[in-house]
């Protein structure tokens, strides 16, 4: 029987993510098994839905998780214990390392945008928003741990819009990657004067052109977005 945990407050997306891992160790969810959907989990959990996607995009990096579009989310027919036990975190240290990350990031995510433009459903547009708005609420508070969330969640939204599986699963990795070894950057970044502010106007331009399905315009966007991103990255190191 699957326990339902007692959250007295909001729990972060690792939390989150903990529960659902011990739930698949202990055979609660067993290989083949299709999970709740994101508005199940989130009423069950008492979270949100973007807590919810987030931490199952880190259990589905862990190799645990698949997700079939159309379908839902499946726990991996791989055995869990033995995809943990050979799952090591990636750690990039060097320069030459993050250069190459980030370069990866502009090809993969100036693409996705593209399509993104091109394919999105209204649901899609308004997953979007809603991060959008997250974000907005986000500097308006001076939260730098839930403008960081926003930011993730803006870019994973448009990686689902633009209905591809495989560059939303290249996505879901990069984005890991960027957690895990780019962490003290972007919270240096998040805390540079006026740099919130820029950023929430980069993302709102990449929005509208998503909105307006202007797919050139999206591209140069999310290319400013990222070149912008990059060149502080870097002048912070």
């Amino acid at each position: 029987m699957k326990e339902t945990p007692q959250f007295k407050v909001r729990k972060t997306y690792e939390e989150v993510a903990d529960y659902l891992k011990d739930q698949i160790m202990n055979g609660a969810y067993k290989p083949g098994d299709r999970l709740p959907s994101l508005r199940e989990f989130s009423e069950l959990l008492g979270v949100g839905q973007s807590t919810i996607r987030e931490a199952i995009s880190a259990l589905k990096t862990m190799g645990l998780l698949t997700i079939r579009h159309g379908e839902g989310t499946f726990v991996t027919r791989f055995d869990p214990e033995e995809v943990l036990t050979g799952f090591e975190p990636i750690q990039m240290v060097t320069e030459e390392d993050i250069l190459s990350l980030l370069e990866a990031r502009k090809i993969i995510e100036t693409g996705i945008v593209q399509l993104a433009s091109e394919r999105r459903s209204e649901e899609d547009l308004r997953r979007i928003e809603d991060a959008l708005r997250e974000m907005e609420a986000a500097v308006a508070a001076g939260d730098l741990g839930k403008q960081a969330q926003a930011d993730w969640n803006f870019h994973y939204a448009i990686a689902s819009a633009c209905h591809n599986a495989v560059l939303e699963t290249f996505m879901q990795s990069v984005s890991e990657m960027m957690r895990k070894t780019l962490k003290a950057s972007r919270e240096k970044l998040f805390q540079s004067k006026g740099t919130p502010e820029r950023l929430l106007t980069e993302h709102r331009d990449i929005y509208m052109a998503i909105a307006n399905r202007n797919s050139k315009k999206a591209e140069e966007s999310m290319l400013y977005h990222l070149l912008g991103v990059e060149k502080q990255v870097f002048d912070q190191a």
